[in-house]
């Protein structure tokens, strides 16, 4: 028998946002009202929508390390870096536009003596440096045009930032270096959650310049792979492998990535088992999907083998398979691609 579709709509934000968003977080739709169930729940079927059709997924990381060379040296060093020396023209937040090495001098001038001041050495980050990027063939004013709009909604209070579009790559992305004291003296201090919704921010101002993009932590996928550091890329490239590195995991992490996306899986089918009685025929087709989907993850390649009989070969059946697994919610947002 159907279920009602205020049923259907809560269990999809129950489920959706421990899929997608935090812990916990989805105790919030217990005080949302019928109208706001109703809403919450149209923008959670766009997001399970976009994530089912492998819609590209944006990077947001910063990368210069606490632990690196801070201060004015560092500063004017990227500066120059994402500039190439004055040649690749940088905007600031005003949405004045600088180019060449005369006035790249005087906006590292600028900075280190005006506001709070930047010091020319220093034991902490003075200016957080934020790339983002989408994967090859996206349209690179798009992308552009989505940080600008990214980096006013996000640190357009007055805090003195500077950004340029590199074409030079076959990743459309975008250098951002934002001061970490804004005028009120306040220092920024971004934690996971925050880069999460600097994902989410950034994904949303894309598709609003007409490009899709999705921003959704790598386990809601099925991704359990880590990428190579840019250091290891390189050393690769040149012939030589980190002793420390390893390119395919062990066993015993391929079991442990598998128990981890137990609270994934659980997300899935239970999302999946209401949008299945639905009385919309979209809801019940998504279900569907929502069962391939879960089926063609990266991580099933991954999927331990329990019981192997020596004698015939033929393995037993996984004690772990998603319709089994525990229902652990225990999954948090992931920010990278």
């Amino acid at each position: 028998m159907p279920y009602p579709k205020i049923y259907i709509d809560a269990m999809l934000l129950n489920w959706g946002d421990r899929l997608f968003q935090e812990p916990l977080r989805h105790a919030r739709a217990l005080r949302l009202s019928r109208a706001g169930i109703r809403d919450e729940a149209a923008r959670m079927r766009a997001q399970v929508a976009r994530t089912l059709r492998r819609t590209p997924e944006v990077m947001v990381k910063i990368t210069n390390k606490a632990a690196s060379a801070q201060g004015m040296r560092a500063v004017r060093r990227h500066l120059r870096y994402i500039s190439r020396n004055g040649r690749i023209e940088l905007e600031d937040q005003h949405g004045d536009r600088i180019a060449g090495k005369d006035a790249l001098r005087d906006l590292t001038t600028t900075w280190q003596l005006g506001g709070w001041g930047i010091p020319e050495t220093s034991t902490r980050r003075e200016v957080f440096n934020i790339l983002l990027s989408m994967p090859p063939g996206t349209d690179r004013q798009a992308v552009r045009d989505a940080a600008r709009d990214f980096a006013a909604l996000e640190f357009g209070d007055g805090r003195a930032y500077v950004f340029a579009a590199h074409d030079d790559e076959a990743h459309p992305h975008v250098h951002l270096s934002v001061q970490v004291r804004g005028p009120d003296g306040r220092r920024l201090n971004p934690r996971y959650k925050d880069l999460q919704r600097w994902r989410e921010r950034f994904a949303e101002k894309l598709r609003k310049h007409g490009v899709e993009a999705n921003a959704t932590p790598r386990r809601a996928r099925g991704v359990t792979q880590r990428y190579p550091k840019p250091a290891v890329v390189h050393m690769i490239a040149r012939g030589e492998t980190p002793s420390y590195w390893k390119p395919l995991p062990t066993d015993a992490q391929r079991d442990a990535g598998w128990v981890a996306q137990g609270g994934v899986f659980a997300a899935w089918r239970e999302m999946a088992y209401a949008m299945a009685r639905s009385r919309a025929r979209e809801d019940r087709t998504m279900a569907v999907e929502m069962a391939y989907f879960v089926g063609s993850m990266p991580v099933q390649r991954d999927r331990p083998v329990v019981g192997r009989d020596r004698d015939d070969g033929c393995e037993q059946p996984n004690r772990l398979a998603p319709d089994t697994v525990d229902r652990s919610d225990d999954t948090r947002p992931d920010v990278e691609r």
